[in-house]
C-alpha cells in the first residue's frame, strides 16, 4: 500500500482564536514495502502527520491517497473503516491500552471488533503472538502479570493480528532499556522483511534510522525540509548541525576519524559498516 500526500496542511482549533497550523503544504510519497523514518524536533509535526495516514486526522487543505483511497477534509469516517484495518498504529507505551483478562483475549480483541468469528480471531491471535516472540505458555495468563517488555509485545501482537499492510510506529521503544529497544526494533524489521509490511517510524533515535530505514523524511516547524535516504541525509554533517539534529554513532565516529586523516571512500552509516572499514585498514576494535 503506497501513501501519497498532495500539498496537505492541517490546523488545530480552526476558525477560533486558538487556531494553530501544525502542517504546511506537505507533499511526499511513501512506497509500498518501504521502511520510512520520520524525524524532527518535538513540535515539528511528526505525530500530526502520522495521524493522517489512517484518517485519525483529515487535512485542512490538500489531500492524501492511501492505496488509492483519497482522503480530504470532506471524507466521511464511515469510508475509513477498511483503511483503519489495513493501517496499524502503535503509539508510545501501547501496553497502557491492555485491558482483557488473558493475553490471547487481548490480542484477539481487535480482529473480533473488525468482524472475525471467535475461532478466526483466536487463530490469528495465536499466530501474531508467536510472530512477536510470545510463548504459548503465556496465552492464558493475565497480561498484567507479565514483564513490561512482554506487555508491549502483547500490545504489538494485538495490532499485528489485524493483519495490517502498513504499520505506523510512534516512538515504539519509549521507556525500554537498550536490550529491549533492540529486540523490539529487530521485531519490526523482521515483519518488514518477511511479510513485506510497509513500516513508518517516528523516532528520535538516529541509530534506528541508520540501521533499519531505507527512506527518511525530516520535518521542521510543520514543513518538510528533507526527503531522502539515510545515507544521503547523514553524510551532510553541516546540514545536520544547522538543523539541530544528531548523527548515528557510527557516522559521528567516522567523521572524527576523518578529521584525524582516516578517509573513507563511502562514509559508514552503521556500526557494522564502520567495523568493516576499519578492519580493511588493519585497525583493530574492541
Amino acid at each position: 500500500m503506497s501513501i501519497k500526500l498532495n500539498n496537505i496542511s492541517y490546523s488545530y482549533e480552526s476558525d477560533t482564536p486558538l487556531e494553530y497550523q501544525a502542517l504546511h503544504q506537505i507533499s511526499l510519497e511513501i512506497d509500498d514495502g518501504s521502511y520510512t523514518a520520520i524525524v524532527g524536533h518535538t513540535g515539528s509535526g511528526k505525530s500530526t502527520l502520522l495521524q493522517h495516514f489512517n484518517g485519525l486526522l483529515k487535512p485542512s487543505e490538500g489531500y492524501l491517497s492511501v492505496n488509492g483511497l483519497k482522503i480530504d477534509k470532506d471524507t466521511k469516517n464511515r469510508d475509513l473503516n477498511a483503511l483503519r484495518k489495513d493501517v496499524g498504529f502503535i503509539f508510545q507505551f501501547p501496553e497502557s491500552q491492555l485491558f482483557e483478562e488473558t493475553v490471547i483475549k487481548d490480542i484477539a480483541f481487535a480482529p473480533k471488533n473488525f468482524g472475525m468469528s471467535d475461532q478466526q480471531a483466536n487463530e490469528v491471535a495465536k499466530k501474531a503472538a508467536k510472530m512477536v516472540g510470545l510463548s504459548e505458555s503465556l496465552f492464558e495468563k493475565s497480561p498484567f502479570e507479565l514483564s513490561g517488555g512482554q506487555m508491549r509485545r502483547v500490545a504489538i501482537a494485538g495490532i499485528i493480528a489485524m493483519q495490517p499492510k502498513i504499520l505506523i510506529l510512534d516512538e515504539p521503544t519509549a521507556g525500554l532499556d537498550p536490550i529491549g529497544r533492540k529486540q523490539i526494533m529487530d521485531l519490526f524489521y523482521k515483519l518488514h522483511q518477511e511479510y513485506k509490511m510497509t513500516i513508518i517510524l517516528v523516532t528520535h533515535q538516529m541509530n534506528d534510522v541508520a540501521d533499519y530505514a531505507d527512506h527518511v523524511i525530516v520535518l521542521e516547524d510543520g514543513k518538510k525540509i528533507a526527503d531522502t535516504t539515510p545515507r544521503e541525509l547523514f553524510k551532510n554533517k553541516q546540514w545536520i548541525v544547522k538543523h539541530h539534529l544528531s548523527l548515528p554513532q557510527a557516522m559521528e565516529f567516522a567523521f572524527e576519524l576523518q578529521a584525524k586523516g582516516i578517509n573513507f571512500e563511502k562514509m559508514p552509516l552503521t556500526l557494522s559498516e564502520l567495523v568493516d572499514e576499519l578492519e580493511k585498514r588493519g585497525i583493530q576494535h574492541e
